[in-house]
């Protein structure tokens, strides 16, 4: 179910906003693009990269970056074929690039049909506060390990919009215990992803809209206030 979404309280009307549910595991894939540049990024392409595809055209967008948040399969599995239909730049953080190349191991553990070819090798990888310039807007990379070790939140400032990922949800925040997965078994810090979103992400603006890896959407604000896996 794709929810339509002008950027919320953003500072300028050119930014374009859309959050989609993709299968195989209903990740929020976010795309946000700036409609005079026609320029866009996708966060998290878990799949159904057709109807991403029929977004960005309808919205006349050319996806130039595939921004991946964390090397976990439902939000990378449509990497490939974005990539090849567009020709985007992938990128994500190094410290998750062993769990993206074992991408066909965590859907064993999951029951998901693996992928019919390998997924892309990044192009780049991205650092804590890189700063990726884009015709229009920018976005700021903060990485905020614990549900995985390169877990990255993507911060659109013009845009007042976060996407953390599986980092932090609405009154909740990521797994970090995979008892009974094998391939994600060690790869999460309980403590570490409390410090990292206390650190990183209820230090933004409170206005900022938090659209999470899953689920609702929230407010910076609303999660320094009620969320109780944080104090």
């Amino acid at each position: 179910r794709a929810m339509a979404s002008a950027a919320g309280g953003a500072s300028t009307p050119d930014l374009f906003v859309r959050v989609l549910q993709v299968p195989p595991l209903m990740c929020n894939c976010t795309i946000v693009g700036d409609r005079k540049t026609q320029q866009a990024v996708v966060v998290d392409p878990g799949g159904d990269v057709h109807k991403i595809l029929d977004i960005l055209k309808t919205n006349n967008l050319k996806c130039t970056r595939i921004l991946i948040s964390h090397g976990h399969l439902d939000h990378v599995l449509g990497g490939r074929e974005l990539k090849d239909a567009t020709g985007a730049e992938l990128l994500m953080h190094a410290d998750d690039l062993g769990l993206y190349e074992r991408v066909g191991e965590q859907c064993d553990d999951f029951g998901v049909q693996r992928p019919s070819a390998p997924l892309p090798r990044p192009d780049a990888f991205v650092a804590h506060n890189d700063e990726l310039q884009m015709a229009g807007f920018s976005v700021r990379c903060l990485h905020c390990p614990g549900h995985t070790p390169g877990s990255t939140s993507y911060y659109f400032e013009q845009a007042k919009l976060c996407c953390p990922g599986d980092t932090l949800f609405r009154g909740s925040i990521g797994r970090t215990n995979w008892a009974g997965i094998p391939s994600l078994h060690g790869t999460s810090d309980s403590t570490q992803i409390v410090h990292s979103i206390k650190a990183e992400l209820l230090t933004l603006p409170p206005d900022t809209r938090v659209v999470s890896g899953h689920g609702a959407q929230t407010t910076i604000a609303r999660e320094r206030e009620d969320n109780p896996y944080v104090y």
